[in-house]
């Protein structure tokens, strides 16, 4: 990473030294206008820039370039201005010969015609910036971040389709929808989360002090490491720890921890805390007693997790516990925003507090590569940064509101783990029983590897070295086919026809296993993506037509993700890999949609199942897969896509392509027969269950083949850690609940109506749970999770409200001002007069607020 930084450096010099004064600022802000505009797809805003800068901006100095999810459409309306989709989401905006100049302190507005429609704050223009022609010298950079967003019209013109019915969240909805909610006392509630399979009470309560000794046996080294640490934060004082000796065991009683080894299934624990025998923690395996450590310490009352305290009361209790399902996941995706290591480990810490064993750590796709290659450093040094650039030949293009300077100090498009990062990553992974499981994305999403590859190819050309040129090459030249990508892409794909394509790939294979052997961390699985390889890459490729010609058992240029696939699940299974990747990777092309491929059964690849739209077709793809052989981790969009917002709030970040994910979203999954959570499309119009009437459900061998599920955090959006927190949690306690704890009853109840009453039951008391227990704990952490918005209505003169929640605090005023933590604490309807100005908010034991909720 230092040459990238000297070359950073450099380039800030040159461009300081090119200007001799600050250049000043232009802002840009962004209002949606319309949806569904003219009738069409398309929606219409209106952009005003204000020159703030030393510069006149005329009818031929400037551009203006940003990120945005939405297609610069041809044909504008504006005679002043026109623009474009230079490739992904990077676009830009130019004067037509009409402009009139902008002088220093004036603004200009115009309408901009975007693809689609725009319902949230970060469908606006992103991380943009200026560029001004100098007569002499370089262009001007002059950087205006993102647009400021204006508020979004209400009604008709707010609607993204005629067919959308669902309605943008207000106080008085949410209201309803915790209508049915209570508060409960703590002893209705379950001692910790996930919820165990049993617990017994014993009475009273046991005190544990700083006085307290830890046994352990042979083999539980990493676990007492583990509970010492814990134990030392809390007492803010050494515990002792010894090897098991039998004959001093009954002098120490009710001041002694034990961890111990005992049978029964994977993962599975038994926790006792009793003064006869001190407090027990005995486990199947060492995840067990892991487990049984992370409960133990969920028993802990919040406020003495990071001390100093001297004494603690727990209840006498006995929980025998073990996980529904061997794999507990969560995706994260650093390569479209980059999380630098210490907040990995910090995402870590949180997981394995909440008995997760799997993170799938997407370190590479189009807009980043992550990950340090020593002997490819164009990877890193290339691929790993992105900021403003002709030709991509030093970084690659900004994205997704990176900007215009490729630092990773200001910038979540730069940046990388070199190969000491990546080891210290595995190695706190292993010590908290998560195995990372790394995904390369490829033969799509690989554009940062292809533009890295090209210039490494560049620079030994120019060595005049065709061989080392060519030696790692994903590009064929000579290819002349046109495709777009999900993303917009025209140039993202590695050529599966050209021997150099898995050159590369067994290099990165080879180090990955290097780098794990290292950190003597498990290495079982690879997951190579394979999924959005756009329709129409390669079709004009001389190379795969050349291999097509050459060969009998793959015959058109669709069947060429197959041919990559096999190519690779056998390069890992030579080195005793599994090969893991999206559902796409398992399917074939029939009648216009995906099927499972039976014939790739054999190569035991582990399938993520994510699309499964209500209403789009593909609902029962997983189960299909499932019932063929396949074994498959269900991380369905509809449920587990938490980058996706919390609701149709123009406020709320996040994407929504697929629908709205929340808590609720994640806990009331059920995996077994989908039918039993599929209430309510992306558009609002409730499911017509004769949609189901010709799916496929699962078989009994199907259920064997559930490996488990996973929440995903794709990038696009997470361009701060607390962003990343914000939208993960307390989303990830849903999915925590779910993955872990057996079946709930009412999940197996046929009749609907019962069921549904047994469901509301039943998350009344996990709502209690998170919002009494869990989100205090996380305040001890200081993680930034969502605070729900609070529900409120004003009815016959008094002032209803409710929560999400129910242990958060609301409190409010009627004067219009803003509520603090010290403001009046709402506990009951409060009568309110005509006039009054409500606003409330919702507050944490910590003293963070909701955003505020005005009435009327």
């Amino acid at each position: 990473m230092r040459s990238k930084q000297f070359m950073f450096i450099l380039f800030t010099v040159i461009f300081m030294i090119s200007c001799s004064k600050d250049p000043g600022r232009i802002d840009v802000s962004w209002q949606l206008i319309e949806n569904q505009y003219r009738g069409k797809n398309q929606h219409k805003g209106e952009v005003t820039i204000t020159n703030h800068s030393r510069h006149t901006l005329t009818n031929d100095n400037w551009t203006y370039y940003f990120s945005w999810f939405r297609t610069v459409l041809d044909g504008q309306e504006s005679e002043i201005i026109d623009g474009e989709t230079i490739n992904g989401d990077y676009s830009k905006l130019y004067p037509t010969e009409k402009f009139p100049d902008l002088e220093p302190g004036e603004s200009i507005r115009f309408p901009l015609i975007g693809s689609h429609y725009a319902l949230h704050r970060t469908d606006a223009p992103t991380g943009g910036y200026f560029t001004v022609k100098k007569r002499f010298g370089p262009d001007v950079i002059i950087p205006s971040g993102d647009a400021e967003v204006l508020p979004f019209p209400e009604g008709e013109a707010y609607r993204r389709a005629e067919y959308d019915n669902l309605p943008a969240e207000d106080a008085g909805l949410r209201y309803e929808e915790n209508r049915a909610l209570s508060l409960l006392e703590g002893k209705k509630l379950p001692p910790v989360l996930p919820t165990p399979a049993y617990v017994q009470y014993l009475g009273d309560t046991f005190h544990i002090t700083d006085e307290v000794d830890i046994f352990y046996y042979q083999g539980l080294g990493n676990e007492v490491r583990y509970l010492q640490e814990r134990l030392k934060l809390a007492f803010q004082t050494d515990i002792m720890k010894f090897k098991f000796r039998s004959k001093d065991f009954k002098k120490y009683a009710d001041t002694r921890i034990i961890l111990n080894l005992m049978e029964g299934d994977p993962e599975s624990y038994r926790l006792e805390i009793n003064p006869n025998t001190g407090v027990l923690i005995y486990g199947s395996d060492p995840a067990g007693v892991f487990y049984g450590i992370q409960s133990f310490f969920s028993l802990f009352p919040p406020e003495t997790l990071k001390g100093p305290v001297k004494k603690i009361d727990l209840p006498r209790i006995v929980i025998e516990d073990g996980p529904r399902f061997p794999y507990r996941g969560m995706h994260l995706d650093v390569s479209r925003s980059f999380q630098d290591k210490k907040h990995v480990l910090r995402f870590l810490e949180l997981l394995a507090g909440y008995k997760f064993n799997k993170l799938h750590f997407h370190i590479t796709d189009d807009e980043g590569w992550r990950i340090e290659i020593p002997d490819l450093p164009e990877l890193t040094e290339i691929g790993a940064f992105r900021g403003h650039t002709e030709d991509e030949k030093d970084h690659l293009q900004p994205a997704l509101g990176s900007g215009p300077y490729p630092d990773p100090e200001n910038s979540p498009g730069s940046g990388y783990y070199s190969r000491e990062d990546f080891i210290e990553i595995l190695k706190f992974a292993k010590s908290r029983h998560i195995e990372v499981i790394p995904e390369i994305d490829m033969p799509g999403h690989i554009r940062s590897a292809v533009k890295a590859m090209e210039a490494r190819y560049d620079t030994y050309m120019e060595a005049g070295k065709p061989d080392s040129a060519e030696m790692y090459l994903l590009t064929d030249f000579e290819d002349s086919s046109r495709f777009s990508s999900a993303q917009r892409f025209n140039d993202n794909v590695a050529n599966p026809c050209m021997e150099s394509t898995y050159r590369f790939v067994e290099k990165v294979i080879d180090e990955l296993i290097a780098m794990y052997r290292e950190a003597d961390a498990p290495f079982t699985t690879l997951h190579i993506g394979g999924d959005e390889v756009p329709r129409g890459a390669f079709a004009q490729s001389p190379e795969c037509r050349k291999f097509l010609e050459s060969q009998n058992a793959y015959n058109a240029p669709d069947e060429l993700h197959k041919y990559f696939t096999e190519r690779v699940s056998k390069m890992l299974q030579e080195r005793g890999l599994f090969t893991a990747g999206w559902e796409e990777v398992a399917c074939k092309h029939e009648n216009g949609g995906r099927v499972p491929d039976p014939s790739l059964v054999d190569e035991n690849i582990l399938v993520y199942i994510w699309n499964n739209i209500w209403g789009w077709g593909a609902e029962d793809l997983g189960y299909k897969l499932a019932n063929t052989g396949f074994p498959i981790v269900m991380l369905n969009a509809t449920n587990f896509y938490f980058d996706f917002a919390y609701g149709r709030d123009p406020q709320e970040p996040g994407l929504y392509w697929g629908g709205y994910t929340d808590t609720r979203s994640a806990w009331e999954f059920t995996p077994f027969d989908i039918t039993k959570c599929a209430e309510e499309t992306l558009y609002g119009n409730p499911v017509d269950p004769d949609m189901f009437n010709n799916k496929v459900f699962l078989t009994e061998e199907g259920k064997r083949n559930i490996r488990g599920l996973s929440g995903t955090l794709w990038g696009e959006n997470l361009r701060s850690w607390e962003r990343v927190e914000y939208m993960a949690f307390p989303k990830v306690l849903g999915l925590a609940e779910r993955a872990w704890r057996a079946q709930p009853e009412w999940a197996r109840t046929a009749e609907r109506d019962e069921r549904v009453k047994k469901r509301e039951k039943t998350w009344n008391v996990f709502v209690n749970k998170v919002g009494q227990d869990e989100l205090p704990r996380l305040d001890q952490y200081g993680v930034q999770y969502r605070i729900p918005l609070p529900g409120a209505v004003i009815e016959n003169g008094m002032l209803k409200a409710n929560i999400r929640f129910p242990g958060l605090t609301l409190r409010y005023t009627t004067d219009g001002s803003k509520p603090f933590p010290t403001s009046t604490r709402y506990t009951e309807p409060v009568p309110v007069t005509e006039g009054d100005t409500i606003r409330i908010a919702a507050f944490t034991s910590n003293g963070r607020s909701s955003r505020i909720v005005t009435l009327p």
